[in-house]
């Protein structure tokens, strides 16, 4: 794709504009997963680590305030432009706007259509950042790009 600066920021902006955003309210964190159980039909995610799985679960009023984290999922629009590059994009802006970084989880979107696959090859994003002051510089950093999308 022979695209300017600007013409990658401005369809990159539209994406997240016209993405389907889900800012989870609950906070997560990663949970050591037992051998041979089963993932907690809350997670939102289990990842392998050589041979001990993890699984990304919402907070319990017992578990500890360290990390956790603050969740949003992007989905994206099957009738928008392409989201190629959209996590540098993201993460590059939440370094200059946020001042935060960001995990990235990205899963198989449930539409699974050939349009779906040529917008973003078929996955859905989940962007999580630590509860706190940065949780709050990435969540604001979001909501600016949604409505700078949403303005063009």
């Amino acid at each position: 794709m022979d695209e300017t600066d600007a013409e990658f920021e401005t369809r990159l902006c539209k994406v997240i504009a016209a993405a389907d955003t889900e800012f989870h309210e609950q906070e997560y964190l990663w949970r050591p997963l037992d051998d041979g159980a089963a993932p907690d039909p809350a997670a939102l995610a289990c990842v392998r680590d050589r041979e001990r799985w993890h699984e990304f679960v919402p907070a319990g009023a017992g578990d500890p305030q360290d990390g956790r984290f603050t969740v949003v999922c992007f989905r994206f629009a099957e009738d928008g432009p392409s989201a190629i590059g959209f996590v540098a994009w993201l993460h590059s802006h939440l370094r200059t706007m946020g001042r935060t970084g960001a995990i990235v989880i990205c899963g198989k979107d449930v539409r699974d259509s050939a349009r779906l696959f040529e917008v973003c090859q078929g996955v859905m994003d989940y962007w999580a950042c630590p509860v706190g002051p940065a949780g709050d510089r990435f969540l604001s950093t979001i909501r600016t790009l949604i409505e700078r999308g949403r303005a063009i």
